[in-house]
């Protein structure tokens, strides 16, 4: 069954304590199943409180990242592999399932030229590692491509069909961005279906990074190509009210994207889930 959730930049910057009694309880509130948690610094994460708190609501947990500019896989694979190790032993203290994001590079880092062989290389030996380790944790460890002005690495559906073949690793997911698809991709449902199966976690986020219905995404066609596909994976709303500035740099958010987080919660994710209603992905 389908799962609508949050990226957790909705309430704050960073995941602190006090941060998250608001959100957690807020999201349930609004009939949200997940909250997305970003580890850029799993270190300063209170996991026996933040686990203790998802499960006092009844909200599951997933985990996201990117990697810093100077720990990217193309540039050292083992500090890629340093930086994402301990992620990964956060994402599974926080019962998550799936973790996620820009696992590859840095957010806004573009070589300048077409990605190269030994770029690619050099992800495969930092991400092989990790996925092993994942896949012993039961965690499902995605890539998410992003559009040609934040990587020149990973762009669409295909791309990350292509490298998933050749980390060769079968607990990876390719982690689909309707805002990137939006760019990139010819038809969100062109994507969502090269996919298929492959892509059971996707970020569902409009065309501004604000409130869902209100831009340019053709929800319509993301729902009717979702329910053809029978989807039955999480749809986690990323809609960024709350940066930290480094992030916002990177994905150039200049300015605000929505009035306020009741904004998103109250019309956004109402309208999202009356579409999946319509095209049966919920009962």
């Amino acid at each position: 069954m389908v799962r609508f959730g949050m990226h957790f930049s909705l309430w704050g910057p960073a995941w602190t304590r006090e941060a998250a009694e608001v959100a957690v309880p807020e999201a349930a509130r609004h009939g949200l199943s997940l909250i997305e948690i970003p580890l850029l610094a799993p270190e300063t994460i209170d996991i026996p409180h933040a686990r203790a708190l998802l499960e006092a609501h009844g909200l599951a947990a997933s985990a996201s990242l990117c990697l810093p500019i100077d720990r990217m896989a193309t540039v050292d694979p083992e500090a890629a592999v340093g930086f994402l190790m301990p992620a990964v032993e956060a994402a599974y203290g926080l019962g998550c399932r799936y973790l996620g994001g820009v696992t590859y590079s840095a957010l806004g880092y573009k070589s300048g030229r077409p990605p190269t062989e030994a770029e690619y290389d050099a992800i495969v030996r930092a991400l092989r590692p990790v996925a092993r380790r994942c896949a012993g944790l039961g965690l499902t460890l995605g890539l998410e491509p992003c559009n040609r002005y934040e990587t020149h690495l990973l762009n669409t559906a295909q791309q990350g069909l292509a490298l998933l073949d050749r980390i060769g690793e079968p607990n990876l997911a390719i982690h689909l961005d309707t805002y990137h698809m939006n760019i990139e991709e010819k038809g969100i449902g062109n994507g969502l279906r090269t996919a298929g199966k492959l892509a059971p976690y996707i970020h569902i986020s409009e065309s501004d990074r604000g409130v869902p219905g209100t831009g340019t995404v053709d929800w319509s066609d993301v729902f009717r190509t979702l329910a053809e596909m029978q989807f039955d994976g999480d749809l986690v709303i990323e809609s960024f009210v709350t940066l930290p500035p480094e992030i916002a740099a990177a994905l150039c958010v200049w300015r605000p994207v929505a009035r306020d987080r009741q904004e998103v919660l109250e019309q956004g994710v109402p309208f999202l889930k009356g579409l999946a209603q319509r095209h049966g992905l919920l009962t």
